[in-house]
């Protein structure tokens, strides 16, 4: 059996990311909390009230001051490890399904994050500039932002946001084996996670749902 060849819609494949040879997005103010031992400050930022990873504060800045929501915009909101693979293939499928059936899904072969981008850690990564003149809609993103983080466009919309919730354990335990996968994090102990998960530290809830 060959390749599906999926006729992809145009939200998924005609977002242009422009980077611009210098990029112009200044880094806002960043808060710090000189409380915190320093375990918490190589790799994570509290920014705008949450913890994220360093490397999104000037995404999530550009996406802020740039983006602009259009009224049927349809916005995936998920905290991470939370099934959101599940609800962007679930959406994908609903808005798509009289151009894609099923025997030629482009969901039997992309990841669903490849079709539902994140405003934060694709579509703004690196200083691009997303161009989404070409874009059909309605339009479908996701995020891992808190409501208060999103793009002033979105909440002064009548952008429809989506949001997804999982029982807290299973997003521990799925947590925990997602870091552990990983060799700086391999011997991390459970209760470890469990704890910083409960207490809001930055490894067990960066980012966060639209709450």
């Amino acid at each position: 059996m060959g390749p599906i060849e999926a006729d992809i819609p145009e939200t998924q494949r005609s977002i242009k990311l422009n980077t611009p040879q210098a990029s112009s997005m200044a880094d806002q103010s960043i808060p710090s909390d000189d409380q915190l031992p320093q375990k918490y400050t190589p790799n994570f930022t509290y920014f705008q009230g949450f913890w994220c990873p360093s490397q999104l504060v000037p995404n999530i800045t550009a996406f802020q001051n740039h983006f602009q929501a259009l009224d049927d915009d349809i916005v995936l909101a998920s905290k991470p490890k939370t099934c959101t693979a599940w609800l962007k293939a679930l959406a994908f499928s609903i808005l798509n399904r009289h151009r894609c059936p099923l025997s030629n899904s482009p969901l039997a072969s992309p990841n669903p994050h490849d079709l539902v981008p994140y405003f934060e850690m694709t579509l703004y990564n690196n200083g691009c500039h997303p161009d989404f003149a070409d874009v059909s809609s309605p339009r479908l993103f996701a995020t891992h932002l808190p409501y208060h983080a999103l793009a002033e466009s979105i909440k002064n919309s009548k952008a429809r946001i989506v949001c997804v919730t999982r029982n807290p354990l299973d997003v521990i335990v799925s947590m925990w084996h997602f870091a552990t996968s990983r060799p700086e994090r391999a011997h991390w102990p459970l209760d470890e996670c469990f704890e910083q998960f409960c207490i809001g530290d930055r490894v067990g809830t960066f980012l966060g749902p639209c709450s």
